[in-house]
């Protein structure tokens, strides 16, 4: 609080009325405490603490353009205590000018408090919301000097990454991290995802696949994706059949497993067990838009 302006007589009032308000706030009694914090702001109108509870009785009352002149004043007069109330709310308002105005506030603040965390966090969040995505990987580089480079780094990195369409550097965000711990099975299946996504070659794409398999044998998605590729590019068969078989029991329910099962079926001579397994990837879309990879499996297995 800051109520140095105040005679020792007014700051006694204010004090009595401001910690009857938020006594009243604490217990909830919000339509109570709302008029004993007007008269506190009344008294005392610079003061941070006052205009920042007043923010958020009007933001809880859904009154948001209300609510920003409070803990914009609260964020003058405290800018350390109160940038978040006021960047977030101007932020999440929506508009073009609320928002360059929510990064200008985090980027001031910056100043004030260069090693703030949650400070570098919601201003890098903030950047990429506008497509600021080079400013944003500068946000991330503050953040891993106070924090250091981890995981949430990375992942940071390769969602930015890809937002830029930069599939290059988005691979080497999350192969950097693979290096300091090559077990971590999530950062794996980001690996695998952008492989797949970026046509690498099957030679990359099986060493990708066997990586995480050693780690979790029985994970769907890598079973199922594995045996589509070796079916589609004349790898081993049997091999394929096992895995897409193995996905099917791990997600009996998931129509593109299913899908996979059917085509490698028919693949391999076995078209009346092609169609049973087709009808239930079919079926179980429930009466959803067919992807087209499917709708081709379909026909050709019905073609016979």
């Amino acid at each position: 609080m800051t109520a140095g302006a105040l005679t020792v007589e007014q700051r006694q009032r204010f004090l009595y009325y401001f910690y009857t308000a938020e006594r009243l706030w604490q217990e909830e009694r919000y339509a109570d405490a709302f008029p004993v914090f007007e008269f506190c702001h009344d008294l005392y109108p610079e003061d941070a603490i006052t205009n920042r509870y007043l923010g958020h009785i009007y933001r809880g009352c859904q009154m948001v353009d209300q609510s920003l002149p409070f803990y914009r004043q609260a964020w003058e007069a405290a800018p350390a205590e109160c940038w978040d109330d006021y960047a977030v709310t101007l932020y999440n308002n929506g508009s073009p000018a609320q928002k360059a105005e929510a990064i200008r506030v985090l980027e001031k603040t910056t100043q004030l408090l260069p090693q703030e965390s949650e400070l570098w966090d919601r201003l890098r969040d903030a950047y990429v919301g506008v497509r600021r995505y080079k400013d944003a990987i500068k946000a991330q580089d503050k953040l891993d000097k106070i924090e250091g480079y981890g995981p949430y780094s990375a992942i940071n990195r390769y969602r930015i990454y890809l937002l830029m369409h930069d599939s290059k550097k988005a691979i080497q965000a999350i192969e950097q991290y693979l290096k300091e711990d090559p077990y971590d099975i999530q950062f794996r299946l980001y690996q695998m995802q952008l492989y797949e996504m970026t046509g690498q070659s099957t030679k990359k794409l099986t060493k990708i696949y066997q990586g995480i398999l050693q780690l979790d044998p029985y994970n769907a998605s890598v079973l199922n994706n594995y045996a589509y590729m070796l079916a589609t590019h004349r790898g081993d068969i049997k091999l394929a059949e096992q895995m897409s078989a193995k996905a099917v029991m791990e997600e009996p329910q998931n129509p593109t497993y299913l899908d996979t099962y059917a085509w490698i079926m028919y693949i391999i001579g076995k078209n009346d067990m092609a169609q049973l397994y087709m009808r239930q990837a079919i079926n179980l879309l429930n009466g959803q838009d067919i992807p087209a990879e499917m709708q081709l499996h379909y026909n050709i297995i019905f073609s016979k």
